[in-house]
């Protein structure tokens, strides 16, 4: 072997390793699946209300309804999605596109706040902030809390004397 076949090999092999990692890389960008939760509720401090109604679609899934108080989620696949809303009270359609973080697996949208031009409508999601959230709000009006009222009362248990 003479050195222009080594130096042939070694370009082809570096060839071959250069296109494999830029193979992974768009496998990973278009390939990764997140999960968007689409969120219909009031802000805690009154900057914009819920929609009374309303049909979302995100990319090219079907399209599910809302009403104040509610969430679901969608499953996306790839960096770049449009979400598309329609109105049901005055019958108006808004369509923007968002991307979501390579690393994010969980992005939650808030529709009010995208109607209302509120930035940001797209944010991270974490369970801790959301628990945090709902405690500092306390239960919701007209909803029942099971949380304990005070130490609980001791119960009376009749004493029979055991039979022979």
């Amino acid at each position: 072997m003479n050195g222009t076949t080594k130096t042939r090999r070694l370009a082809i092999r570096g060839g071959l390793l250069v296109i494999y990692v830029l193979l992974m890389v768009l496998m990973i960008m278009t390939g990764r699946r997140h999960t968007i939760l689409i969120d219909n509720k009031d802000a805690a401090d009154g900057s914009y209300s819920a929609i009374n109604g309303m049909e979302v679609a995100i990319d090219r899934q079907e399209s599910s309804e809302y009403y104040p108080g509610d969430r679901d989620k969608a499953m996306v696949q790839g960096q770049t999605h449009k979400i598309k809303v329609t109105i049901f009270d005055d019958n108006k359609t808004i369509e923007k596109e968002f991307k979501v973080p390579l690393w994010s697996d969980v992005m939650i949208i808030s529709v009010p706040k995208l109607i209302a031009g509120v930035e940001p409508w797209i944010e991270p999601f974490t369970m801790a902030e959301q628990i945090q959230e709902a405690q500092e709000s306390g239960p919701p009006a007209g909803e029942t809390s099971f949380q304990s009222i005070g130490p609980a009362q001791p119960m009376e248990v009749e004493q029979v004397p055991p039979t022979p």
